[in-house]
């Protein structure tokens, strides 16, 4: 694709989207409702979904959800796949070199632990990103029993090449698509999802915490928390803001790159010749703190499902990271 049509497809994409429907400061574009979200990763719900929870009808406390539905490169359709593939390596190596999920890799144990569990189905996993970190974590801490499963509705290149280099054989990762929303019978264990909660608007984490709920699974989501200071910013500053950690993010990504594996020509080419990954990550990286949600958000969506009132539910911020976890009470 050229950088005419790169252009012209994101003027589309921003010219439609629909930043603020009514009662809600977030949601999906003209005719993207719970049934189709912008997952990234590759989530677009397959299931039909009941109740409130259909396509058009929104659970009336996602009113409180102040984020904003930004539109990120990585979401849209058409964008090529080394591009996209590139940007979330450069994104996830970044993470992984910052510790990013450090301090919520022990919510994710503690709820092993609690449901006896030692498998783990990760959902909308790309590259790999925190679930490949978490893993390690784990391992660090004496964890050799724990079962990762690696999944996607589109699986990632790099990230299988990522999990074989690892040589473990509790890591997988699933060459089959799975959607998120309808994952198979077959494949048990607490389902996580990491970096990928900020591309769901509120409709769709509902139908997501909720066809989890349905199926009784533990789970436990890990991303980039809101920052209260980014949102108390009034609207005249928010360009400068935008404006300064997009040229830190442009220009990071030319001294990153070199260091992501495996090593691909494509990603240099995309990079140091037609530099699409720093724009894609520049971009993305910055509206990805506008669209992350806050805990309590979470909390008052996962409340509201079907269902959700036999859960115990936790949310916060360790560091920057955000968690948010469900255990039946059961388990």
């Amino acid at each position: 694709m050229n950088l005419h049509g790169l252009a012209t497809g994101l003027w589309e994409e921003l010219r439609d989207a629909q930043f603020f429907p009514k009662g809600s400061r977030a949601g999906p574009g003209p005719g993207r409702g719970a049934d189709s979200p912008r997952g990234a990763r590759g989530s677009a719900p397959a299931r039909r979904l009941p109740g409130a929870l259909k396509c058009g009808a929104s659970p009336p406390i996602i009113a409180i959800v102040r984020r904003m539905q930004l539109v990120e490169l990585e979401d849209l359709p058409w964008m090529p796949a080394a591009i996209r593939d590139g940007g979330t390596d450069l994104l996830d190596l970044g993470f992984d070199r910052l510790g990013f999920y450090r301090g919520v890799v022990p919510k994710l144990a503690a709820l092993l632990d609690r449901t006896g569990r030692t498998q783990v189905i990760d959902v909308c996993s790309g590259g790999g990103g925190g679930a490949l970190y978490a893993i390690r974590a784990l391992r660090d801490e004496g964890r050799e029993d724990v079962r990762f499963v690696l999944t996607d509705r589109y699986p990632n290149e790099a990230g299988r090449a990522r999990v074989a280099a690892r040589s473990d054989p509790r890591l997988v990762y699933r060459d089959e698509p799975v959607d998120a929303l309808a994952v198979p019978a077959e494949l048990d264990g607490v389902r996580t999802m990491w970096g990928a909660l900020h591309h769901f608007p509120p409709e769709a984490v509902t139908a997501l915490v909720a066809s989890m709920v349905a199926d009784g699974k533990p789970l436990a989501f890990f991303d980039v928390a809101a920052s209260p200071a980014l949102r108390r910013l009034p609207g005249a500053l928010a360009p400068l803001m935008m404006g300064v950690n997009m040229t830190a993010l442009f220009v990071g990504s030319f001294f990153l790159v070199p260091f992501v594996r495996p090593l691909r020509a494509s990603r240099f080419a995309l990079t140091y010749l037609v530099p699409l990954i720093p724009a894609l990550v520049a971009w993305d990286g910055t509206v990805s703190a506008i669209r992350a949600y806050a805990p309590e958000e979470l909390l008052a969506i996962a409340r509201a499902v079907p269902g959700g009132d036999a859960y115990d539910w936790d949310a916060g911020v360790a560091g920057s990271a955000l968690y948010f976890t469900g255990c039946p009470r059961a388990a």
